[in-house]
């Protein structure tokens, strides 16, 4: 029984031995290997869709400082117009003498433009095709177009788009969970989605420019804050970095956080490195109200202590990890209420918390969740553990008799 066990395995594999290589698949230098793609509003409803591509003899130009220059820049940027993203890519095909690959994505920028007019009727494909990777991060182009930021060059990477990602790092959110998030929010009976927003230009204090056209030769970006969505996926409403960092923290996006602080009866301030930052939401009805009880909590290493606070003393430990808990709790408190107040969509993700912990509940008032957020009452506990105080308790510049125990 062996034997002929083995004898039909030997026949069946004996076909493949001949066969060499992959007879379905493209060739690396017949493919466009694509980083990073736009997704902007065009006439007529239209769509317009702009590729990022690498082009492979530049990619290393940028050792001698050039990459800044459109005729050294080791990518190009391709696009076209449709009425839905295929359409649209089908367009662009004609440009270009190799298939586009978008396994590699990395980025997806939208206009600000199509993200008010709204993305429901052009996410079907990036969830069809078995090439996309849903890690990949998204991105607003506030007061400019996808096309645009994909044109800008970036000092730092020699591929610019990537840089976004590596900003988005540092304001200390998980990166390459951007689309999978987004497409959660928008499939979930309650959560609205949030996008992380950028500007064209590096310049902060220029904030006038994001109403003007920008060049292609504009340099850099910067993360400016978080766009909110609805539930038929249009841009409504805009919070700015420290309102976006606050509602990370809530829905548990958000790894790491430098948090200023002034001390009740001091002058100065201090600032603190936050890590290991959780958020515990609690749902509640008490006489027939819908609360929240919202827990955050992070371990920090004080790194700035602009005050006369001596802190190897446990007193003045105390004192500031109650003043750091205040400030925590006011900023997000004031942000929930706003996003309450203006808009009404739950981009902070209760209506998950409800059905996981109160399905019940969740049953009662999912017909009326917008008017149920609206109305909730939320309160906010922070619990800040500093750990660490650096290599010395009152600051150096101090005299004796200045430093308080």
């Amino acid at each position: 029984m062996k034997k002929l066990y083995r004898s039909i395995m030997f026949f069946l594999t004996l076909p493949l031995i001949f066969v060499s290589g992959c007879w379905d698949n493209s060739e690396v230098n017949e493919i466009a290997i694509e980083l990073a793609w736009g997704i902007d509003k065009a006439e007529n409803k239209k769509v317009m869709i702009s590729a990022q591509a690498i082009t492979p003899t530049r990619i290393n130009s940028g050792q001698d400082g050039k990459v800044g220059e459109s005729k050294d820049k080791p990518f190009f940027v391709v696009s076209g117009e449709g009425v839905n993203t295929l359409d649209a890519v089908q367009q662009m095909q004609t440009k270009l003498s190799r298939l586009v690959f978008r396994g590699h994505r990395r980025v997806i920028v939208i206009g600000e433009s199509m993200a008010r007019r709204g993305v429901k009727d052009i996410f079907d494909t990036y969830t069809r095709d078995p090439n996309l990777k849903l890690r990949t991060d998204i991105f607003i182009v506030m007061g400019g177009t996808a096309n645009e930021f994909l044109k800008t060059s970036y000092p730092l990477e020699n591929i610019s788009a990537l840089g976004v990602l590596g900003e988005y790092d540092q304001i200390g959110t998980p990166i390459e969970m951007g689309l999978l998030n987004f497409l959660h929010a928008a499939t979930s009976e309650g959560a609205c989605p949030a996008i992380p927003a950028v500007a064209i230009g590096m310049d902060s204090k220029s904030e006038d420019q994001q109403n003007q056209k920008m060049s292609s030769n504009s340099e850099g970006f910067r993360i400016i804050g978080t766009g909110i969505f609805n539930k038929d996926l249009k841009m409504v409403g805009f919070l700015n970095i420290g309102e976006g960092r606050a509602m990370r923290w809530v829905t548990g996006n958000l790894n790491k956080l430098t948090v200023p602080a002034t001390i009740p009866g001091e002058d100065g301030n201090v600032s603190i490195i936050l890590f290991k930052l959780h958020s515990n939401i609690q749902p509640t009805v008490q006489n027939d109200k819908l609360k929240m009880v919202i827990t955050l909590t992070a371990k920090g290493a004080i790194r700035e202590n602009n005050t006369r606070l001596d802190l190897t003393q446990t007193n003045n430990i105390s004192l500031i990890q109650s003043a750091l808990d205040k400030h925590i709790e006011e900023t997000v408190s004031r942000t929930i209420s706003r996003v309450q107040k203006e808009y009404g969509t739950d981009i902070f993700g209760f209506s998950d918390a409800i059905k996981r912990k109160n399905l019940r509940l969740w049953k009662s008032i999912r017909n009326d969740w917008e008017e149920e957020f609206r109305e909730a009452e939320i309160s906010v506990k922070a619990d800040i553990t500093v750990r660490r105080i650096g290599v010395t308790g009152p600051s150096l510049q101090l005299k004796q008799d200045e430093i308080e125990k």
